[in-house]
This record gives C-alpha cells, structure tokens and sequence, in this order.
C-alpha cells in the first residue's frame, strides 16, 4: 500500500476520487485534508507517496503546497486536479515536477492511467530501495561475516552515497569474475545472483546500468569468444569446442555462433587457416 494524501476544498470531489480508487481497488492507503495547510501540517509529521491536489483553495493553493511538499520530501509524487487549463498553472506545475496535471471534470480511464503509472512507478523505486539496502547489508554482511551483527549495520548505516556506488561495482567485479572462472558449466543469471546474495531482477538491472550490457548476452558473448580462440589455436572438434564453452548440444552452439559471427564455426575455422 502506498500513503496517498487527497487534498481538495470540496468533499464531494475528495469523495468522487476515492470513489474511483476504491472500485478499481487500487492499492493506496487514502487520508484527506480540506485545503493546503491541514495537508501540509499532515507532511510534516507523517510520511507520504503521492499527492494528490487541487489548484484553487482557500488559506494555499495547490501549486504552492506542492511547492512546500517538495521541499519536504523531494521524492514524493504529485497529480494536480483542476478545473483551470491556463498556461501558466501548468508551467508552474512542470517547474515544480508534479507528476501529472490532469483537468477537471475528472475523465475516469485518464485517472486510471495515471494512478497505474504513478503506482508502477512508486513500486519501482521501493524495490530499487529495497535492493540497495540488499547489497549494503547482505552482501557486507557475506564479506564481514566473523563481525557481530550490531557492527555490519553500523557499517551499512556508514556506508551512503559514493560508497553504495563501490559496493555496486564489486558486485559486479565477483559476477564476471564467476562468469570467467565457471563459463563452461550451466550459469545463468538466477544461478549468478544467488551467488552474489541478490535477486535475479535488481542483479540485472544492476549489471545493465554497470555496463550497459544485458547479462545473459554477456555469458553468450563471452562463451563465443573463447570458442574462436579454440578454434584459432586447437585442432579440438567442434563438438567438443561446443561442451567446452558450456553448449552440451552443438547444433545450438553452432546456431548462436552463426547469428553472432555471420558463419558457422566450421567455416570460421577453415577461413582463419
């Protein structure tokens, strides 16, 4: 559940919106506030995902309240409701970075798209969050092991910004230097992220933003190369090429050498002689 805050003047219009929530079951735990102030007062003390506010109301307007709720809390997301189409209301709304502005009457399957893209949003960047805290305390914790466990997590809590970047590339150091040492046996990346104490989709994502370079087609890439170098330097049969870059089946070996190199391996072969 995400903490959503509705602010609006009016009632029936906080009632319309939970109305939709609460019939497409959307996974949002709702408190209101009746203008600007009585929901600021509420982001001070407690902690908030998304917002969700009118422009026109008395005491603040909605603008200068999403203004205040930035402030607070950088990462919190914001859609604007309003009757009001100026141009400036919405040059104002992109400068604050408010999520979405989105007119009044409400278009129903236009509010369903945006709170299924802020929602897919927000779960994002809590398992970005949650996969980070992963590396910072699993994988310290496999390296630091003979330390008590009161010691990790006050290195963890240590342990912010640039570091959590050196933590990311010695991740990323053990998996290729497991993907060199064990490219010949059945890797993949579930067997590679258990071995680095993450979860087979953050390991990816994490591998990705490294390099650039998705992980799978890594090992593909890699297994390829050594199999030309064996094949420019031995007189080993391709079939046993194949097994010994961890392809049991030659002819699937032989197919994923002709879609990267252009040529089967025994033509490789014969055209590097």
């Amino acid at each position: 559940m995400f903490k959503l805050i509705i602010v609006d003047d009016e009632k029936i219009e906080r009632e319309g919106i939970k109305f939709l929530i609460n019939m497409y079951k959307l996974p949002f735990d709702v408190v209101e506030a009746k203008n600007g102030i009585e929901a600021l007062d509420y982001l001070k003390e407690n902690p908030v995902d998304i917002i969700f506010t009118d422009i026109k109301m008395p005491f603040m307007s909605g603008l200068e309240l999403s203004d205040k709720a930035k402030a607070i809390n950088p990462s919190v997301k914001i859609v604007i409701f309003s009757a009001y189409s100026d141009f400036d209301y919405a040059k104002k709304a992109i400068s604050i970075k408010v999520f979405d502005y989105v007119l009044k009457p409400v278009d129903e399957n236009e509010f369903i798209n945006t709170a299924l893209k802020i929602i897919e949003l927000c779960k994002q960047e809590k398992m970005e969050k949650e996969n980070t805290y992963k590396i910072l305390h699993g994988y310290k914790k496999s390296l630091l092991y003979e330390k008590e466990e009161s010691h990790i997590l006050n290195d963890i809590e240590n342990e912010k910004g640039d570091n959590s970047n050196e933590v990311s590339r010695k991740v990323i150091e053990d998996v290729i230097k497991i993907i060199n040492e064990e490219y010949a046996s059945d890797i993949g990346l579930e067997y590679i992220a258990e071995k680095v104490f993450l979860s087979p989709g953050y390991l990816s994502f994490l591998f990705k933003k490294e390099l650039g370079n998705n992980l799978t087609k890594y090992i593909t890439k890699y297994r390829l190369e050594r199999s030309r170098d064996l094949l420019n330097d031995t007189n080993m049969k391709i079939v046993d090429i194949s097994k010994k870059v961890g392809y049991s089946k030659q002819a699937y070996f032989c197919s994923i050498f002709k879609t990267y190199y252009g040529i089967t391996p025994l033509s490789y072969r014969e055209r590097m002689k």
